[in-house]
């Protein structure tokens, strides 16, 4: 069963799934996808389950190991949007920076639909129309820096003619951002992807209600595709501990070696035990030297040495490693505008089963 579907199987779909809390721990693996759910979705949706199968499945097939955490905030129907918003960004911000903090070198990949979008967006970019004063992630230093993949479904924010726009709906657009907002967003192009049908009324100001909550059927499969490439071309978070373990066990070689031939030198010349002991002792001392200096090389992280793939290593910049995840401390929410509150409003219900 999958990692979805089985939190789901523990709840059962509609009033009970809407209920459940979200999942905000995750080991330190190789990937991590972030998830923010839409408006009055329930966390663990079955909407964007497909997605999070389909890139861990892949992962999965190449020896890697993979999980989600969702980005909590409260969603109800016909709530403060902009609260809504605010929270999302808050907490997800904090989730981002905490894991990170946890796990340097995991690659994380971020995925929002609808108001999940409009929340991740502003994780990178900063606010979309709401007063908090945020300008999003830096993306040269963490944790923006470990996002592999971003990806956008039917955005409350969308901005047409971006060169990360897919679908018929790239062309379009709603509410888009302000400029210095999309100029911001842009930073993190090379690794961004939005999904837009022309449709769709909250990306690009359709009629069809459909089109905004089917995205994951149709496009589960190739965005998983297009994740993977991401994920093959991110650079390594942490450097590979090849070159220093060769070096140390050329030099602990080099020690022995010399070892070797004093011991062997002590042996020909040695005529009584005092100085037979001596070279022994010599020699031992030699060897627990040889040791120290092959065991400066650093642990491999459990990500890596799980899934099979190259160990890793921390450097002295990365942070340490903590055992908690906890949220940071931001100060109570501020005031928003009216004229930030959407006007669209997506309705979710139960789909009978067919007789």
């Amino acid at each position: 069963m999958s990692l979805v579907r089985k939190t789901l199987a523990m709840g059962a779909f509609s009033a009970l799934a809407a209920a459940q809390a979200p999942k905000t721990t995750a080991d330190c693996l190789d990937a991590v996808i972030f998830n923010t759910r839409g408006n009055n979705a329930p966390y663990h949706d079955w909407r964007t389950a497909p997605l999070l199968d389909a890139v861990c499945a892949k992962l999965n097939a190449e020896g890697k190991t993979c999980d989600y955490i969702d980005v909590e905030f409260d969603a109800p129907l016909g709530g403060d949007y902009c609260a809504q918003v605010a929270q999302g960004v808050r907490n997800g911000v904090a989730e981002l920076t905490a894991y990170n903090k946890k796990c340097p070198c995991t690659h994380i990949i971020i995925s929002g639909y609808s108001e999940g979008a409009h929340i991740l967006g502003d994780i990178l970019a900063g606010p979309g129309g709401c007063n908090f004063v945020f300008e999003g992630l830096d993306n040269t230093t963490r944790p923006g820096n470990a996002i592999a993949a971003a990806m956008l479904w039917g955005d409350a924010l969308h901005v047409a003619g971006q060169p990360y726009n897919v679908l018929d709906g790239a062309n379009k657009q709603k509410s888009p951002r302000n400029p210095t907002e999309l100029a911001r967003l842009n930073r993190y192009s090379n690794v961004l992807r939005s999904w837009c049908d022309a449709k769709d009324p909250v990306c690009a100001g359709g009629n069809d209600g459909t089109a905004h909550s089917t995205y994951f059927m149709k496009y589960s499969d190739s965005a998983a595709d297009w994740v993977m490439g991401k994920i093959h071309s991110a650079a390594p978070l942490c450097p590979t501990s090849s070159s220093s373990a060769m070096a140390s066990s050329t030099a602990s070689s080099s020690a022995a070696s010399s070892a070797a031939a004093s011991s062997a030198a002590s042996s020909v010349a040695a005529s009584s035990s005092a100085t037979a002991t001596s070279a022994a002792g010599s020699k031992a001392s030699a060897a627990a030297a040889s040791s120290g200096a092959s065991s400066g090389a650093s642990k491999p992280t459990a990500a890596a040495s799980s899934s099979g793939a190259p160990t890793a290593t921390k450097t002295g910049s990365a942070p340490p490693a903590e055992s908690t995840c906890a949220k940071a401390n931001f100060p109570a929410p501020i005031p928003y505008e009216e004229k930030c509150v959407q006007v669209v409003t997506i309705k979710y219900v139960q789909a009978k089963k067919p007789m």
